[in-house]
């Protein structure tokens, strides 16, 4: 009967009974919550896998970038969203370390007008095919900087103020955990972990140093 089983569907089954959640708590250099890191799990265990988003927006908003951070999966539609009476542009960016362009010379760029009184603000709309961190600004607005993070795992989340981020649907198995962050100076190596019902916690530090929000750009216009 246990040979049947193993050449059935129901194993697939008795294996996707075991997904696990996982907590990771990302620390800067100093030992503190770091904020905005994406944490991604890769594993290759058999099991279910938590379906990708549709779609996900990045609105800009009071000259920012909201949210700062966001994940996306490979083919995910992103929506970009101008919430600002003025208008913005859109640069977008293989990330480098120090949060720069990784090449000026390649991107994209696209201009979003500001919203009008009664109307529904101007929108682009793109996919990406390419993994790892895209820098994203404003030519207009130098202060302006965010980040959107592809990756082709379903398996990510982005920290928040406690450092905490949370992993769900995890197959249970060997797997490797990544941790990026767009003040990152130099990569933090991935762990290897065995992904199991009931694991603990894990604690990921990073030689990060978080740099200090800059005021944003002043703006001619009132918000």
């Amino acid at each position: 009967m246990l040979k049947a089983l193993l050449s059935t569907p129901l194993l697939a089954l008795a294996l996707s009974a075991t997904a696990a959640d996982l907590q990771v708590w990302v620390l800067d250099r100093e030992g503190k919550p770091l904020k905005d890191a994406v944490v991604v799990l890769e594993s290759s265990a058999p099991g279910a896998r938590p379906p990708a988003k549709a779609e996900i927006t990045i609105s800009q908003e009071k000259m920012k970038f909201v949210p700062a951070v966001s994940v996306a999966q490979v083919g995910t539609k992103v929506t970009f969203s101008n919430l600002d009476r003025w208008d913005h542009h859109v640069r977008g960016g293989l990330a480098g370390p120090g949060g720069v362009y990784l090449d000026p010379t390649q991107g994209y760029a696209f201009r979003l007008a500001g919203q009008k009184a009664g109307q529904a603000p101007s929108s682009h709309q793109r996919s990406y095919t390419q993994t790892g961190p895209q820098l994203l600004g404003c030519h207009l607005h130098g202060s302006m900087r965010g980040h959107l993070y592809i990756t082709d795992s379903p398996w990510a989340a982005v920290s928040d103020e406690a450092g905490k981020a949370q992993l769900s649907q995890l197959p249970a198995g060997p797997a490797r955990l990544r941790v990026w962050h767009g003040d990152e100076l130099v990569e933090t190596p991935p762990q290897t972990l065995t992904v199991a019902d009931g694991m603990a916690s894990i604690k990921v530090a990073t030689q990060v140093q978080p740099k200090r929000a800059k005021a944003a750009e002043k703006s001619p216009y009132d918000y």
